[in-house]
């Protein structure tokens, strides 16, 4: 059921809902840093949703600045550990 959800959610993602949601998180991202999170978050969802997150996450340390990859990190911790 989560995925079904999940999968409808990410068809009406943008990338204003990405800039949206680091400026709410005091994340400001660098050029076509959104872009870039934007695709992680289509193509890898399933892998950090019932995988190995953090191994998943790993992938953008080289595509986004350093701050905002801490920033992700960070992040998805938070998050993760909400969920427990």
């Amino acid at each position: 059921m989560y995925e079904a959800l999940i999968k409808e959610y990410l068809k009406r993602l943008s990338l204003k809902d990405i800039n949206d949601f680091a400026n709410k998180n005091n994340m400001p991202l660098k050029k076509n840093e959104d872009k870039v999170i934007y695709d992680f978050i289509v193509n890898n969802w399933k892998e950090v949703y019932k995988g190995d997150g953090s191994k998943a996450i790993s992938t953008l340390k080289t595509k986004v600045s350093d701050e905002t990859y801490n920033n992700i990190l960070k992040l998805f911790n938070e998050f993760k550990n909400k969920i427990k």
